[in-house]
């Protein structure tokens, strides 16, 4: 009785892993235990060729039967098989992967009972196991195959071969990241059965290898500065990653790029060795800042084109200085500078009304050449916005809201372009502008504003356009992101 085979060889600087499909009998079915390792494609989607002549035994082509194969995958899990009818040769190390017979395997004997062997190439990550970017299936031709639906063996009629359908599904499992299954039905058994489709147990196995973000709490990032940690019951990274021995403590905070800009992140701590990652929403890896030696901080600056991100702040599962822990409190700080005023992220309202309303806004110290959230006490501010009001409230008596939210009070901007304190508890809300709503309100938040000759050194203020209806005055319409502005004393400032 054959068993299944497993060899790793190192090749080009990149693991390649040989799986090979061997017969034996199936075991008992126990509880849920798809295999996986973590490994798996960027994005949960992968291009397969094949181009296979001939027909079986069935008439039905071994290329159909492929197609089948790989479209079985696609619709019952969340990984996508895009097909692709051309030729290439499944031993060739060209990025391509692809599948079909052959009287070797590349060289080297199948081994006993041995019907087909996957071949996957990786490249590593900055987090978790390594990316499969190649994946491809030879099929030993000296083996007899026909191709039907059902038991191995039917009475009645005779099969003209072993069925190369639920062959090409298993391996096509392989090229997915499934490892051979052994306790549950399954596609993914090691040993050809009487098994022909998908299971439960290979479907759950595609689910939970790529859908390990659903494992951690995503945070919306927030321009500025913010006191965080890393600490029991945070996300880890072997959880992320579905997969590997990394067990270190990860936060995910996710943003939005309207248009190109510079950004900086930075994490600092007393206690906790810090680790920034930057990434895409695919969790593509973009970079990486592992801190400084001298202390336990990190900052990463990169430029960014318009897109979704994820900004990750690791740690080490082993400490790796001794004056800095795997846990513990941490400060993060996202600072940006842009050419263009910013979109301000998706509209949201006080009472959770659907508007169709869009905000851009920012802040600029060079008559609106860049803008950014940093500036010296000593700049010359202008804060303006604007809002595209929803149209079905376009004409309709209404109200604009200007708000500034301190670390300890709420100011508003009142109509005399004065911010009063609306902190305390039942203080109304101050009213900037009373008026028939237009098409696009635009709105001077400040303009020529200079904090350090009215006092201000050290400030950090969120501020939030909004406009209401006078037909309904407690839903409030306003943007999601707001206009972070940092005011700090920088060195050679004259200050």
């Amino acid at each position: 009785m054959s068993t299944f085979c497993l060899r790793v060889r190192l090749k080009w600087q990149r693991f390649r892993t040989i799986v090979a499909l061997c017969i034996t009998a199936l075991l008992p079915a126990v509880s849920m235990a798809y295999v996986v390792d973590g490994a798996k494609w960027l994005r949960g989607e992968a291009e397969f060729y094949v181009a296979i002549p001939g027909l079986a035994a069935s008439e039905i082509s071994w290329n159909s039967a492929v197609i089948d194969a790989l479209n079985n995958w696609s619709a019952h899990t969340v990984f996508n098989f895009t097909v692709l009818e051309e030729d290439k040769d499944p031993c060739a190390v060209d990025d391509f992967s692809s599948i079909d017979f052959s009287q070797d395997f590349c060289g080297s004997d199948f081994g006993e009972n041995t019907l087909a062997v996957a071949v996957r190439r990786f490249e590593a990550q900055e987090l978790g196991p390594p990316n499969i970017i190649e994946g491809d299936i030879v099929v030993n031709n000296a083996v007899r195959y026909d191709i039907f639906d059902g038991p191995l063996v039917q009475f009645g009629f005779l099969n003209s071969g072993l069925d190369f359908k639920r062959i090409a599904l298993h391996e096509l499992g392989h090229v997915i990241g499934l490892d051979h299954e052994e306790a549950n039905p399954a596609i993914m058994a090691p040993t050809i059965s009487d098994i022909f489709e998908l299971q439960e147990d290979d479907i759950a196995g595609v689910e939970a290898l790529y859908s390990g973000l659903d494992n951690c709490q995503i945070k919306r990032l927030t321009f500025g500065s913010s006191s965080e940690s890393l600490s029991s019951g945070d996300c880890r990274v072997l959880e992320l990653t579905v997969g590997g021995s990394d067990d270190s403590y990860i936060d995910l905070y996710q943003f939005e790029v309207s248009q190109s800009a510079q950004f900086e992140f930075s994490a600092s701590s007393d206690t906790l060795d810090t680790v920034l990652l930057l990434a895409t929403t695919d969790l593509e890896y973009l970079a990486v800042e592992t801190g400084s030696s001298d202390d336990c901080d990190s900052t990463l600056t990169q430029t960014l084109e318009a897109g979704s991100y994820f900004l990750m702040v690791n740690t080490y599962d082993e400490p790796v200085d001794v004056d800095c822990g795997v846990s513990g409190d941490y400060r993060l700080t996202a600072n940006f500078s842009t050419g263009t005023q910013p979109e301000l992220g998706p509209p949201t309202s006080l009472l959770g009304a659907f508007s169709q309303a869009s905000f851009t806004g920012g802040i600029s110290a060079d008559d609106g050449a860049s803008f950014g959230n940093v500036f010296s006490p000593w700049d010359s501010l202008d804060i303006t916005a604007e809002i595209v009001v929803d149209p079905v409230h376009v004409g309709e008596p209404g109200f604009l809201l200007v708000a500034a939210l301190l670390p300890d009070a709420l100011l508003m901007l009142n109509e005399e372009n004065q911010f009063v304190d609306v902190s305390a508890a039942g203080s109304p809300l101050a009213i900037y502008r009373r008026k028939v709503l237009a098409e696009s309100e635009q709105i001077d938040v400040a303009k020529g504003l200079v904090p350090g000759p009215l006092g201000i050194f050290q400030l950090e203020a969120n501020i939030v356009v909004g406009y209401g209806l006078d037909a309904n005055p407690d839903e409030v319409y306003y943007h999601t992101t707001p206009m972070n502005l940092i005011v700090a004393t920088q060195a050679g400032d004259g200050s």
